[in-house]
């Protein structure tokens, strides 16, 4: 079982970060962080959708969503073990924003699916080096 970071935590018992199915949906309405802060981390970006716990391993999520195991997804480039879903960029982006736990299991860093054009394949980024920076820059 992998440890959601303490800070990941407090975010949510302090409603700074989405506590229930809910609370996510509204992020369709108003966002969390705004556009600029989103495109420092993501310049592509326009959009964050941060999703409530439970947060659950690439690997449960790819037992129920063939998108994990395709091609778009990138596999290749994660551990489905040692990665928790935390959001994405919104409805449709399929670009999801990963803890990725591979070279600290105490502090893991934040990953993002970027897509890329022309025939290039989709990779894995690193958004922040750790949650508390990705926390930081987006101003939450």
């Amino acid at each position: 079982m992998l440890a959601v970071p303490r800070l990941l935590d407090e975010l949510v018992a302090g409603g700074r970060w989405p506590r229930t199915s809910q609370e996510s949906l509204a992020q369709n309405l108003k966002p969390l962080a705004p556009r600029e802060r989103i495109r420092a981390l993501a310049p592509e970006e326009d959009w964050l959708y941060l999703l409530p716990p439970p947060f659950y391993t690439v690997r449960h999520q790819s037992e129920g969503n063939p998108f994990w195991l395709s091609d778009m997804a990138a596999p290749h480039g994660i551990d489905f073990d040692l990665a928790l879903d935390i959001g994405d960029f919104g409805l449709g982006s399929d670009a999801p924003i990963l803890l990725d736990y591979r070279e600290d299991a105490a502090s893991p860093r934040v990953i993002r699916l970027r897509w890329a054009g022309g025939g290039k394949g989709n990779e894995w980024v690193v958004m922040a080096p750790d949650f508390g920076s990705f926390v930081a820059a987006l101003g939450l």
